[in-house]
């Protein structure tokens, strides 16, 4: 649609142009009239005008004044200036102005037409710019909303080495999210570890949570320091600080840590701990990633507080050497069950030993090397370390790194006996086992996660993510269906009082059970009763 105001301080000629030019034809489809300037800024507020035709003598304010007045207000309409003069000087300042046209009258209808003809051209050009720019900025702004979400997935590809961690690889993989290797040269990470909720929550609740401390994160720990908040496909929460070739101090990344865990404590009922890894080249994020978790995995002694990855309270093993993707390859052949492949390669990997320059201290680096790959495989089973001594005595360390032949010896022994752990156990965690056990035997008490990742010797909030993931629940909504279905097989074999079932069941408040019972089997006690009772 194209709209045209005419300005002019004389009627007639306004009228004149409107009766005389053929607008229809031409491929105008409204057209609007002003006798003074005011008035044509009042419709160029009100209507989107694409064609102005103005006289340039108006009294009070100049046609030139208006032209002024338009550009000020950032209108872009086209503009064709018509005066009784033929000084040039009046054709410069209507050009300076942003006019299209300069026209002397009287006007010659079929030169207007043209010249309008020619306006109308620009202005459908300028409209197809603007949507081609329209289109383009709704791409950026998907791709600016989107973003968080690539880089995220960034992350997530190289902690579980879905990209290489070469250079090249990482820079390659950074270009296509808009990022650059030299802003993550080098990084640090930091674990949130979610110990313990204050509050009873739901699967549903938890979730909610979880992403209520991840944008917390992003505010507070993220407010002085550069870097992104990205989730694992195993539930843990992890902050990467992008530091490029400088560090930040100790004392601000922990004083920034204690702020966000107090927070956490305050506004979002929860006990936490933040495990802080440390700096090291992007190539080398996924061994700071597998420390952390190995960490967390083995810390049953301290909670809700700041620990480094360097902090010796906690480290229970040393790493002795570093991940290399081929040793992460037999980790996942131990956990698909693969033994003889892993077998292979182990035995490939130990003939290229050579025994004239072996010594000690390199069969020490290779054998705990090894065990590093045993123990992340178990960890990400949820095994724990003495099971895998249950049903083999392989050489100690002593024994066997004197030697190429007996490291060759323990390595057959070790490998076998983790096979066996995982062929005999490859359906369900022993932990979410033991955990399920000690729960059915203790529906009459009250509950805790850190009680239950007590008895299983684990961290709790390792506890809850592997049960999460191992049973599709979280550990409150699992209780609390073990409790109600105790208490329907109570209220159908059983003369026991409601009461009586739900005091047996640690619920004190007899409208507090009928709820929950309500909430899990869709009837309150008494109706699940009474089909049971009429049978009698």
């Amino acid at each position: 649609m194209i709209r045209v105001l005419i300005v002019d301080d004389e009627i007639y000629a306004v009228k004149g142009l409107r009766s005389g030019v053929r607008w229809d034809m031409i491929g105008v489809d409204e057209v609007y009239e002003a006798y003074h300037a005011p008035m044509a800024q009042q419709v160029l507020h009100e209507q989107q005008i694409d064609i102005v035709i103005c006289d340039i003598e108006m009294p009070e304010i100049s046609g030139l004044e208006l032209m002024a007045w338009v550009k000020a207000q950032g209108m872009q309409p086209e503009t064709i200036v018509l005066t009784c003069h033929s000084e040039f000087e009046y054709a410069k300042r209507a050009i300076h102005l942003g006019s299209f046209e300069y026209l002397l009258k009287p006007v010659i209808y079929t030169e207007l037409e043209e010249t309008l003809l020619t306006a109308i051209s620009r202005v459908n050009e300028k409209r197809r710019i603007s949507e081609t720019d329209d289109q383009y900025n709704k791409i950026v702004e998907l791709w600016n909303s989107r973003k968080p979400m690539l880089v995220e997935r960034f992350w997530q590809d190289l902690l579980e080495r879905r990209v290489s961690t070469s250079h090249e690889a990482i820079r390659q993989s950074l270009s296509a999210y808009d990022m650059k290797l030299s802003t993550v040269e080098r990084v640090r990470l930091i674990l949130i570890s979610v110990e313990s909720w204050e509050r009873p929550l739901n699967e549903r609740d938890e979730l909610i949570m979880e992403f209520a401390l991840r944008k917390s994160a992003e505010e507070l720990l993220l407010e002085k320091l550069p870097g992104n908040v990205i989730q694992d496909h195993r539930g843990n929460i992890l902050v990467v600080l992008h530091l490029g070739e400088i560090d930040a101090a100790r004392e601000e990344i922990e004083a920034l840590c204690r702020s966000y865990v107090e927070a956490c404590s305050q506004y979002f009922y929860c006990r936490l701990s933040c495990y802080i890894g440390e700096l090291s080249a992007v190539t080398g994020v996924l061994q700071s990633y597998l420390t952390l978790l190995n960490k967390e995995y083995r810390n049953v002694s301290m909670a809700g507080g700041i620990i480094w990855s360097e902090d010796p309270r906690t480290n229970t093993i040393i790493p002795a050497a570093k991940f290399t993707d081929a040793m992460l390859d037999w980790a996942d052949l131990l956990e698909q069950g693969d033994v003889t492949e892993l077998a292979q390669r182990l035995e490939d990997w130990t003939n290229t030993i050579d025994p004239n320059t072996s010594t000690v201290d390199s069969l020490t680096a290779c054998y705990h090397a090894l065990l590093q790959v045993i123990y992340y495989a178990m960890h990400r089973k949820g095994f724990q370390a003495q099971q895998l001594y249950e049903h083999h005595a392989c050489l100690g360390m002593e024994t066997a790194t004197r030697s190429v032949g007996q490291f060759k010896v323990w390595v057959r022994c070790i490998t076998e006996a983790a096979s066996s752990l995982f062929s005999r156990t490859m359906a369900v965690s022993p932990i979410v086992l033991k955990v399920k056990a000690f729960i059915a035997e203790h529906l009459n008490e009250e509950l805790s996660r850190e009680q239950l990742a007590s008895i299983a010797f684990v961290n709790p909030a390792y506890l809850s993510r592997l049960f999460r993931k191992e049973t599709g629940m979280v550990l409150t909504d699992y209780i609390l269906k073990e409790r109600m279905d105790k208490a329907a097989e109570l209220l159908t074999t059983t003369d026991r009082s409601i009461s009586e079932i739900a005091d047996g069941l640690s619920y004190g408040n007899f409208s507090y059970f009928a709820r929950l019972f309500r909430k899990v089997h869709g009837v309150t006690p008494q109706e699940y009763r009474k089909p049971y009772r009429r049978v009698q």
